[in-house]
């Protein structure tokens, strides 16, 4: 080191992946997998003996969970499953939604229409593979099937992210995606609606193809918007 660099102490071990990723990924599968019911407690000396570990790498992971929102953590009652989103959080998640990604397909085709295209007509493929899966007999009562299902779902959405130039709305979207998912647990699979998503999503791939920035950007409003009203409880007219 010479006599101009800063005189630094010595590093700390670089750490690593450990115990306490592996506990988080476990926990955070269990969460997503729906093995983890709304509202349920997660004690940390039950999960610890679960895992067969100690309590302080499960402590650390759910307290990591707790940026997700998948997990609550409350005074005197430790942590639990985060309850069903509230209607209004609901309609709040699709708004957000709706501004960032109306956005992010417009840039997306300015930007990089080509490849744009290209790669929405592969992950779109996918995504019809895995809606045909989840019309088989019994699919819906597995629940990988319908995890690989809402994988391809958002796989499409990520596409048009990664394509639309600008990190901070990728990045935006994608912390809402434990959100997306919270919301899919509280309106059940009774709102899984394949034939009309796959729609959905094919006029947003024809208007990519086509070219049409303004029909994309009408195509993903209409999709988001039907998103809402088949996941969303609607309220009694009368």
């Amino acid at each position: 080191m010479s006599s101009t660099d800063p005189e630094l102490s010595p590093p700390r071990p670089i750490r690593p992946r450990g115990l306490r990723d592996d506990i988080y990924d476990a926990l955070l599968d269990m969460l997503v997998s729906g093995s983890a019911k709304p509202g349920s407690p997660l004690a940390i000396d039950s999960l610890a003996r679960y895992f067969s570990v100690s309590p302080t790498p499960v402590r650390e992971a759910l307290a990591r969970l707790e940026d997700t929102g998948l997990v609550r953590r409350t005074a005197n009652r430790g942590y639990r499953v985060a309850p069903p989103m509230s209607t209004a959080q609901m309609s709040e998640l699709i708004e957000a939604r709706l501004i960032m990604e109306t956005s992010a397909v417009g840039f997306a085709m300015e930007r990089d229409l080509t490849n744009l295209a290209s790669d929405l007509e592969s992950v779109f493929a996918s995504n019809v593979e895995a809606a045909d899966r989840l019309g088989e007999a019994g699919a819906m009562d597995d629940r990988e099937r319908i995890r690989a299902y809402y994988q391809h779902d958002w796989s499409f959405h990520q596409t048009i992210l990664d394509h639309c130039g600008n990190r901070y709305i990728n990045r935006s979207v994608n912390s809402l995606s434990f959100s997306v998912h919270l919301m899919r647990q509280t309106s059940g699979i009774e709102s899984i609606d394949t034939g009309a998503a796959i729609g959905e999503h094919r006029g947003i791939l024809n208007a990519v193809r086509a070219g049409d920035e303004g029909a994309a950007v009408r195509a993903m409003t209409h999709h988001l918007a039907m998103v809402s009203r088949r996941m969303i409880p609607q309220e009694d007219p009368s």
